[in-house]
C-alpha cells in the first residue's frame, strides 16, 4: 500500500541542459512539485554543456533557479568514452549521493548506457522518447539490429526487479485529443468486434536548415547517422501500435514495407537547397557555402513511407496502415541563431519545423476518425478530431462530429510536466492520481511499438546496403509477430 508520506526522492538527470528538460519539462515539473513542499531533490546534471554556463541560463530561467535551490553536481559525459568507464564514474558518486530516480532526457543515441546502469541497480527510471536509437542505424545494419538487442536487455533486467519503475511521458498517449480518439475506436470494436482495417499516418514536420545546420550536433541532430525516425516518428509509430492493440482482431503479425527513403546527402547533392536562394536573400546573415559534411550525416534519413499489412495466422491480410514522413516540405522560418547554435549556447531548436499531421483510421464500414493538426512547432497547438459512425449502428443517425482542441498540448488534462510529476511520487511511495497513472506509458508498453521502429531502421539499413551494391530489389521488407501481452481476444457481435 503507498505511503501518504513521501520518501525523499534523489534524482539524476541525465540531458538537463536541453530545451525540453530545462524549459518545457522535467525541471518546471520539479520545481513545482519543491514549492509544494514535495521532497525530492536534483543532486546531478550529466551534460555535455556546462549547466552554470550563464550564457546558456539567459535562455532557462527555470534551470537557473533549480541551480539556486538544488547546487547540482554537473557530470560531464566524456567523447568515445567506454560504457564500463562512465559506469564506474556513475557508481561513484551513487555511492555517495544515492539516486532514487533517473531521468534521461539526453540524445536518444546515448540513451541506452545510462538506462542500462540504472535499470540493473532498481533506480527508477523515466526515459524521454524514443527509448533507444543507435549511431548509424540508417545505414548499418549490424547497428539496426542492436536497437532490439537493447530493448531486449532492458526489459529484461527491468522485469528481474519487481516493483522497478520504467516509464516514458508519451505526450500523445496522454493528450485529450489522442485520448478520445481511442475511445471512439475501442467503443466501435467493443459493441460490434469490428478491427480497424485501415489507417493512413501521414506527417509533415517540415523544417527549413541551412546545409551547415546538419552538421550541429545536440539533441535530434543527423551527426550520429539518425534522423527523422529516432525524432518526432516515434510518437507516430507508437499511435499505430495503440490504436492497432485496441481494436486488433485476429491479427497477430505485421509485414512492415519500407518503399522510400530520402536521406540527408541526397537532400543537398539534387540542388533542392537552391529554391531557398528566395527566402534567404532578404534574411542576414548571409548563409556558409555548404559544409563538408562527413558521411555518417550526409546517410541521416530525411524522409521515408512504410506500410504495415495486418495478418493472421494464417498470413491472410485483413488490413493496412500506411505511414509517410516529410520533411522537406514547408516551413516557416527565421534564421540568424546559427553562432548561439555554434557556440552550443543554445540547444538546436525548432529552426522553422512544422507539426502537421493528418491521421486516417478506418474500422471496415462502421466508423472513420480522423486526428490532424498544422501548426509552427512552438506556436499554438490545435488539434482537430473529426469522425463519422455509419448511421445503422449509430441512433443520431450518422452525424459527422467535430471536435477541436485548442493550445492541445498545454490544455490537456494531462500534460509531459503532470507525468514527471506523477512519476517522482509514484517513486516516492504515494498513493497514485488515477487519471495521470492512467495515461502513463511503461517500457513493457511499448513492446510493439519498439519491434516496429526498430524493423523500420533494419531496413532503411537494408535498402542502403542494396544501394551501395547496386542491387536491384523489390522493397525490403520484415514480418513481426505481436508480442502475447499486446494482443486483445476477438469481440465478438453481440446477439
Amino acid at each position: 500500500m503507498p505511503s501518504t508520506t513521501p520518501r525523499p526522492i534523489n534524482v539524476l538527470l541525465i540531458g538537463g541542459c536541453g530545451h525540453w528538460a530545462a524549459t518545457e519539462n522535467h525541471v518546471p515539473a520539479i520545481l513545482t512539485l519543491q514549492r509544494q513542499g514535495f521532497p525530492v531533490r536534483v543532486s546531478a546534471i550529466c551534460d555535455p554543456r556546462d549547466p552554470y554556463d550563464e550564457n546558456l541560463l539567459r535562455h532557462m530561467p527555470d534551470l537557473l533557479d533549480l541551480l539556486r535551490y538544488d547546487r547540482p553536481q554537473w557530470i560531464r559525459p566524456r567523447p568515445g568514452e567506454r560504457a564500463e568507464d562512465l559506469e564506474r564514474r556513475l557508481d561513484a558518486i551513487h555511492a555517495l549521493h544515492p539516486f532514487d530516480v533517473v531521468i534521461v532526457a539526453c540524445d536518444p543515441v546515448a540513451h541506452y548506457p545510462y538506462l542500462h546502469w540504472a535499470t540493473r541497480r532498481a533506480i527508477h527510471v523515466l526515459c524521454d522518447k524514443p527509448i533507444l536509437a543507435v549511431a548509424d542505424s540508417a545505414w548499418d545494419v549490424h547497428a539496426a539490429a542492436a536497437i532490439d538487442t537493447h530493448f531486449d536487455t532492458l526489459l529484461k533486467a527491468h522485469l528481474d526487479h519487481p516493483g522497478h519503475l520504467f516509464a516514458l511521458p508519451m505526450r500523445r498517449r496522454a493528450n485529450d485529443a489522442f485520448v478520445d480518439s481511442s475511445s471512439l475506436i475501442t467503443e466501435v470494436y467493443e459493441k460490434h468486434g469490428q478491427p480497424l482495417t485501415m489507417g493512413n499516418f501521414t506527417v509533415t514536420g517540415g523544417h527549413f536548415r541551412l546545409p551547415e545546420e546538419y552538421g550541429f550536433g545536440n539533441a535530434h541532430g543527423y551527426t550520429h547517422g539518425v534522423g527523422a525516425l529516432a525524432f518526432s516518428s516515434y510518437h507516430y509509430i507508437d499511435l499505430m501500435a495503440w490504436y492497432l492493440s485496441l481494436a486488433q482482431g485476429p491479427v497477430t503479425a505485421v509485414r512492415v514495407t519500407n518503399h522510400y527513403v530520402r536521406r540527408v546527402g541526397d537532400y543537398l547533392d539534387t540542388g533542392q537547397n537552391r529554391p531557398l536562394e528566395a527566402l534567404l536573400r532578404p534574411v542576414p546573415p548571409e548563409p556558409q557555402a555548404t559544409a563538408g559534411l562527413d558521411r555518417r550525416t550526409a546517410l541521416a534519413e530525411m524522409d521515408f513511407a512504410f506500410t504495415l499489412e495486418l495478418l493472421d495466422d494464417a498470413r491472410r491480410a485483413h488490413g493496412y496502415l500506411t505511414y509517410t514522413f516529410t520533411s522537406n516540405s514547408y516551413s516557416h522560418r527565421h534564421v540568424g541563431l546559427q553562432e548561439a547554435d555554434r557556440a552550443g549556447h543554445l540547444p538546436f531548436r525548432e529552426k522553422g519545423r512544422m507539426s502537421q499531421f493528418v491521421i486516417d483510421i478506418h474500422q471496415g464500414p462502421l466508423q472513420h476518425v480522423r486526428v490532424s493538426k498544422n501548426d509552427v512547432v512552438g506556436d499554438r497547438y490545435r488539434i482537430r478530431l473529426e469522425h463519422r459512425r455509419n448511421p445503422l449502428i449509430d441512433p443520431s443517425g450518422g452525424r459527422y462530429a467535430d471536435t477541436v482542441y485548442e493550445n492541445a498540448h498545454s490544455a490537456s488534462m494531462v500534460t509531459p510536466q503532470t507525468m514527471t510529476a506523477e512519476f517522482l511520487r509514484a517513486a516516492a511511495g504515494c498513493p497514485p492520481d488515477e487519471l495521470v497513472a492512467r495515461r502513463m506509458t511503461h517500457l513493457a508498453d511499448q513492446t510493439l511499438t519498439q519491434r516496429i521502429y526498430a524493423a523500420m531502421y533494419q531496413l532503411i539499413a537494408a535498402r542502403h546496403q542494396a544501394d551501395t551494391a547496386r542491387r536491384t530489389a523489390p522493397a525490403p521488407s520484415l514480418l513481426l509477430d505481436i508480442p502475447h501481452e499486446t494482443r486483445t481476444p476477438t469481440r465478438r457481435t453481440p446477439a
